[in-house]
C-alpha cells in the first residue's frame, strides 16, 4: 500500500514542515533536505520507484518527493516517538523502527529499494559511515544512494575523515560507483555540507549476512596472529580465507593500511621502471593500487597459494613468489633484485617478524626503499615485536639501513585500529661485516607525519 495523502494535503504538510524547521532554527536541516530532493528529482526515476528514507527525522524529504508523484516511500528511524509523529502525518507507506548498526541490522531483505536517501543521516549522532555496507546490501542493482552530511572537518571524528577513502574501497572492489561528490553552501543558513550520489553496480552482490561482523573478524584475526601459532596453521587460515579476503578486509574490516602504504610510495615520485616487491601480497590489494598508477614491474610474494591464486586471476603481478619470509635466503631471488619493497599488514605475529629485515636488505638494491604499514600495538603483545624499534636502531647504527620516516602512528589501519608506518632505506654503500666496530650515533629521528597525511 502506498502513501495516501492528496495533493492538497501534501502541499499543506510541506509548507508546515518548512515553517516548523525555520521556527525551530533548523534551517541547516531544511537546506540539507532540499539538496537531496533536488538531486533526486534530477535522476528522473520512474514514479513507482521503491524508496527508503533513512533517519527520516521531520519527514520533509518524503513530503517533498511525494509532491513530485513518488508514493512508494518507507521511513526508517531508531527513535520510536519520531516514527509515531510521522505515522500521524501519514507521510510514509511503512514505518521501520531499527537502528542501522552493522550488516543485517535493518532486517530488510537484500535488494529491496531503488533509492535509499538520507539528509544528514550520516553523523556522529546517527549513522556511522561504516554502515554504508548495510545500505548497499538493501539497494537493488543499479539503485542509488543519495545523502548529504556535514563536512568531515565539522564532525571531528576519524571515521568521517576517512569516509571518502573507505568509500573508495567499495569502488575498487566493484560494489558501487561514485556518480557525484561535491561540497555545497547554503546562503540562508550560512552552512556548508557534502553531497554524495552513489550507484550500486549491477551483478551479484555477496550475501553479507554470511560475512563476519567486525567484532567476529577481529577475533578470528587475533586468534591467528600470535607468536605461538604453527606457521602451517597460518597458511591454511589464509588459504581458506582467500575467496572472501578482499570483501571481508575492505568492506567489513575497513582496511585502509594498503592505501596509506601506496600513498607514501607514490609521494617518492619514482620512475615507472623501478622493480617492486609486494611482500605478503595477499590477493593483490596493494599491488593493484600501485599498478593503477602505471607501475608494472611488480612481483607478489605470499606464503599462501590460495591468496596468490586470487591475485593471479587479476593479472596483477609480473611474478608470483610462494615463500615464507624469515631467515637469510628465504626469499628465492638474487641479491639486489628490487628498488622498492612494499608491505602492508605482513609484519605481524605469526607472519613476518623484524628479524626478517636482514633478508629484505639482501634483496633490496643500494638506495632502495622498504615501506612497512602494520597494525599498531603488536609491540605490546609480542616480545619479538617489542624489539622492532631496537632492531631498526641497531641496523641504522651498523649503517646497514637508514630510517627515513617512522615510526608514524596513523588512524584507521583496519577494524578501527591504529596503524604504524616505517620508511627505511638501504644505503648506497655499506658493509655487511658482522664484527665491525660501530661508531656512536644519535637515535634515529622521527619521520615527518605529514608524509602520511
Amino acid at each position: 500500500m502506498a502513501t495516501a495523502l492528496t495533493a492538497d494535503q501534501l502541499s499543506h504538510q510541506l509548507k508546515a514542515l518548512k515553517l516548523e524547521l525555520q521556527e525551530n532554527h533548523l534551517v541547516k536541516e531544511l537546506a540539507s533536505a532540499e539538496k537531496v530532493c533536488t538531486e533526486f528529482v534530477n535522476l528522473k526515476l520512474p514514479v513507482e520507484s521503491e524508496i527508503l528514507d533513512l533517519c527520516a527525522g521531520s519527514g520533509i524529504v518524503s513530503a517533498n518527493i511525494q509532491s513530485r508523484g513518488f508514493i512508494n516511500i518507507d521511513a526508517l528511524d531508531e527513535d520510536m516517538p519520531t516514527l509515531r509523529k510521522l505515522q500521524a502525518k501519514q507521510l510514509y507507506r511503512n514505518y521501520i523502527w531499527r537502528e542501522v548498526s552493522g550488516i543485517g541490522s535493518t532486517g530488510i531483505r537484500e535488494e529491496s529499494y531503488d533509492v535509499v536517501i538520507t539528509a544528514g543521516g550520516f553523523s556522529s549522532h546517527a549513522m556511522s559511515p561504516n554502515d554504508i555496507t548495510e545500505v548497499l546490501r538493501i539497494l537493488k542493482p543499479d539503485g542509488y544512494m543519495i545523502w548529504t552530511m556535514k563536512t568531515a572537518q565539522e564532525e571531528h571524528l576519524t571515521e568521517f575523515g576517512l569516509f571518502e577513502q573507505n568509500l573508495a574501497g567499495f569502488v575498487k572492489t566493484g560494489k558501487c560507483q561514485i556518480v557525484k561528490h561535491e561540497n555545497f553552501d547554503d546562503n540562508r543558513s550560512n552552512s556548508k555540507g557534502e553531497f554524495y550520489l552513489v550507484k550500486r553496480l549491477a551483478g551479484r552482490f555477496p550475501d553479507y549476512l554470511d560475512r563476519p561482523t567486525p567484532v567476529e573478524l577481529q577475533k578470528q584475526i587475533e586468534e591467528t596472529l600470535v607468536d605461538s601459532v604453527d606457521p602451517s596453521h597460518t597458511v591454511k587460515f589464509y588459504d581458506a580465507w582467500s575467496e572472501k579476503y578482499c570483501d571481508d578486509m575492505v568492506v567489513v574490516g575497513n582496511y585502509n593500511g594498503y592505501i596509506k602504504c601506496a600513498e607514501a610510495f607514490l609521494k617518492l615520485g619514482l620512475n615507472h621502471n623501478v622493480q617492486i616487491l609486494d611482500l605478503a601480497a595477499g590477493t593483490g590489494l596493494l599491488g593493484r593500487e600501485i599498478a593503477s598508477h602505471g607501475y608494472t614491474l611488480i612481483d607478489g610474494l605470499d606464503s599462501s597459494l590460495g591468496m596468490l591464486g586470487k591475485a593471479r586471476k587479476q593479472d596483477i603481478y609480473k611474478n608470483y613468489i610462494h615463500a615464507t619470509v624469515d631467515y637469510l635466503g628465504s626469499i628465492p631471488v638474487n641479491d639486489d633484485s628490487y628498488d622498492t619493497i612494499l608491505c602492508s599488514n605482513g609484519f605481524a605475529p605469526g607472519q613476518i617478524y623484524p628479524s626478517s629485515l636482514h633478508e629484505l636488505l639482501r634483496v633490496l638494491r643500494p638506495g632502495g626503499y622498504i615501506l612497512i604499514a602494520m597494525k599498531d600495538g603488536y609491540q605490546a603483545q609480542s616480545h619479538r615485536f617489542a624489539m622492532m624499534d631496537t632492531k631498526i636502531n641497531d641496523l641504522v647504527q651498523q649503517k646497514q639501513m637508514e630510517l627515513t620516516i617512522g615510526p608514524v602512528v596513523f588512524k584507521n589501519f583496519m577494524l578501527n585500529s591504529d596503524g604504524r608506518f616505517y620508511m627505511l632505506r638501504k644505503p648506497t654503500s655499506h658493509s655487511w661485516a658482522v664484527g665491525s666496530p660501530h661508531s656512536p650515533m644519535n637515535s634515529p629521528r622521527q619521520g615527518r607525519k605529514g608524509f602520511l597525511a
